[in-house]
């Protein structure tokens, strides 16, 4: 695991998007460190079932427009030990429904190429808070997902309460497509999160419909973030 690779990428990213600029004053800054017990992409471990630990950086126009950087450790078992993933995006609030339409470009540096790990993704979220209520509802689509497998759609609906500012209990179910993969894959998640300060904490219960294979299997997640 090169954490210093990532921690360079994200430092790197941090000085590109702080450079100084005519709309400077409408720029918002943010970043967040995470610590997990497990990367867990779509109900399946990329890091083996072992922690990860993540970084992220986002600048955010007045406008709605934003761009970030986002990274981890991650194993499949190959030569790939880190992931890359670049966004830019647009998101907006009317009369309650907030919503986003963002780019995201997924990269394994120092992965042979012949592999076609590095794969485009557009994505769609949208949610709407009522009190303490919060449906969400997303979509995703890629012209040629992860290894060269494809066209893939992935959709995903959630529900969370939140009793207080600090307090949120969440369930998410979702569902990803593959052309080139016989069989769908139906992948849930129930959790909860506590915010204090900075810091969030987050355990959750995930889970899949594959059978025999291990990274796919239920696990307890737990995960720590610090944002700035």
């Amino acid at each position: 695991m090169r954490i210093s690779r990532l921690l360079g990428t994200v430092a790197a990213g941090a000085l590109l998007m702080s450079a100084p600029s005519a709309f400077a004053q409408d720029v918002t800054f943010s970043g967040s460190v995470t610590l997990t017990s497990d990367y867990v992409f779509r109900g399946i471990s990329q890091t083996d079932e072992e922690p990860a630990i993540q970084a992220g950086l986002n600048l955010e126009h007045a406008s709605g427009f934003y761009a970030g950087v986002w990274g981890s450790n991650v194993d499949f078992g190959g030569d790939e030990d880190i992931e890359i993933d670049y966004i830019l995006g647009f998101s907006n609030e009317v009369e309650g429904l907030s919503y986003t339409v963002a780019g995201y470009y997924y990269t394994y540096p120092g992965v042979d190429s012949d592999l076609d790990y590095d794969y485009f993704e557009a994505g769609l979220n949208l949610s709407y808070t009522a009190d303490m209520v919060t449906p969400t509802a997303s979509l995703y689509y890629s012209p040629d997902f992860f290894g060269g497998t494809g066209e893939a759609w992935y959709i995903t609906a959630g529900l969370s309460v939140a009793p207080t500012d600090a307090i949120s209990v969440y369930a998410n179910v979702g569902l990803q497509t593959v052309e080139d993969v016989p069989d769908d894959v139906l992948d849930w998640n129930i959790g909860a999160s506590y915010s204090v300060e900075a810091f969030t904490f987050d355990v959750k219960y995930t889970d899949t419909d594959i059978s025999d294979f291990a990274p796919a299997e239920e696990r307890i997640v737990g995960t720590v973030t610090f944002s700035f």
